[in-house]
């Protein structure tokens, strides 16, 4: 059950992380009007893949006991 909750933790982070990325993406493109040029939001995702990928790696690194893991947002 541990591993579950926190897997479903894990997914909430990537979910957040992606919002906010979109979010930032909207509010530049369509409140501001500015375009964004394509290599910048192409490095853009790649930042936001990396921190997708820490994220993944900080869970399994808890889950295999080689870490401290994710922090959760609620307790088990």
């Amino acid at each position: 059950m541990n591993i579950l909750l926190s897997f479903l933790n894990l997914m909430l982070y990537i979910a957040i992380i992606i919002l906010i990325a979109y979010v930032i993406l909207w509010v530049i493109q369509g409140f501001f009007g500015w375009a964004i040029d394509a290599n910048v939001l192409k490095f853009g995702k790649i930042v936001v893949a990396l921190l997708c990928l820490i994220a993944v790696v900080a869970w399994l690194a808890g889950v295999l006991g080689g870490g401290p893991g994710l922090p959760l947002f609620w307790r088990y």
